[in-house]
């Protein structure tokens, strides 16, 4: 941990910026020094119990309060134009999902910090949370998989703000929510060779009680993926239907595994229950993991940690792959997606550390197994 509490300032108030705050809180090895809000009367709620500046322009917080890291929670259109403004000023990123609006977009942010010898990282936190930490370690109990499921369902309701336009976001229901399925099961199971996807707006019936969002961006998307191993995976993602849900299964040949954030579950082949493992810390403490990961990486000589830049154009290139996929109707490759911007695998993971130090991420000491 670095000696002096690291300086950080939080862009934006949506449910990553909230999370960041109160990661921040939580953490020893930072120092909130500034607040950006487009809502005025939330970042001075904030303010009141941070205690922090509120600046309702990033610029003028970043000349005035000269943070070290920036939790960045904005828009993937936004987001653009303020990676480059922290390139410019030496400023290390923290930023909510997804990476950007489409691969090529991330790979000239990830590109553009890399140059100015900064780091990046998104915040699929996910893999800090203690039941998918769990369930990392207990993969190979289950054996070699054959067959993955993943999704994540809620209904996010009418107001869609930026999310309903394509320009501003990108995508849908699939960059967004679906970003963290796919991010888990490239975490367990590698890049999938080969992907098949649909992603669709689902017309709904008219209801004189409730507004009718309207957007452009799609949300309700599926895709089959296919692994080097020949696991078969699929992820169905929608944010037209509660209520909410989210899980990751592996089937292999020993048995089965269900994780989700509440609890990770183990079976033998059967389906019979071998032991079952519980959330035992608040939520939050996943943020607090991935930002005291990332500090400690900033402050280290090698620089490597979970869930860089780099590491996300993996996910970027699936997602362009099911969205290309959706258009063509022909299954697509996110490796040769990768190689139109000159990357293979090993670039995208030139910061994610070995997998022994993987195995070493906290999962609390209050974690329990329970054998049936």
């Amino acid at each position: 941990m670095p000696q002096e509490p690291l300086r950080v300032a939080v862009i934006g108030l949506g449910g990553f910026g909230r999370q960041a705050l109160e990661a921040i809180a939580c953490s020893k090895s930072v120092q909130l020094v500034g607040i950006v809000g487009r809502d005025q009367s939330a970042a001075q709620k904030a303010a009141s119990v941070t205690g922090a500046p509120v600046y309702s322009d990033y610029r003028s917080c970043l000349a005035e309060t000269r943070p070290v890291l920036v939790c960045l929670d904005v828009s993937p259109k936004a987001a653009c134009e303020l990676i480059g403004a922290c390139a410019r000023r030496g400023i290390h990123v923290w930023k909510s999902v997804p990476l950007a609006r489409n691969l090529e977009e991330g790979v000239s942010m990830v590109k553009t910090m890399a140059e100015a010898s900064l780091e990046l990282t998104v915040a699929t936190r996910r893999r800090f949370d203690e039941c998918y930490c769990m369930a990392w370690k207990m993969r190979n109990r289950v054996g070699e998989a054959f067959l993955a499921r993943a999704h994540y369902l809620f209904n996010w309701g009418p107001e869609l703000g930026w999310r309903g336009s394509k320009e501003s976001a990108g995508g849908g229901a699939l960059l967004e929510l679906g970003y963290h399925p796919v991010d888990l099961l490239i975490w367990m199971l590698g890049l999938p060779e080969e992907v098949y996807g649909l992603a669709t707006r689902v017309k709904m019936p008219t209801d004189n009680d409730r507004p009718q969002a309207i957007y452009d961006t799609d949300d309700t998307a599926a895709a089959v993926l296919r692994f080097k191993t020949g696991c078969m995976a699929s992820m169905i993602t929608t944010r037209r239907s509660g209520p909410v849900s989210e899980a990751l299964c592996l089937h292999g040949r020993g048995g089965s595994m269900e994780v989700s954030a509440g609890y990770c579950l183990l079976r033998d082949s059967d389906g019979n229950v071998l032991g079952r493992t519980e959330r035992s810390s608040p939520p939050p403490t996943a943020s607090v993991r991935q930002l005291e990961t990332f500090v400690e990486a900033i402050d280290s000589e090698t620089r490597k940690y979970p869930c860089s830049g780099w590491e996300n154009l993996l996910t970027m290139a699936v997602m362009e792959a099911i969205y290309l996929s959706d258009r063509t109707g022909q299954p697509e490759r996110p490796g040769r997606l990768l190689e139109t911007h000159n990357l293979k695998l090993e670039d995208c993971m030139r910061c994610t550390p070995p997998d022994t130090d993987m195995d070493n991420l906290p999962d609390g000491e209050s974690i329990r197994v329970i054998d049936q």
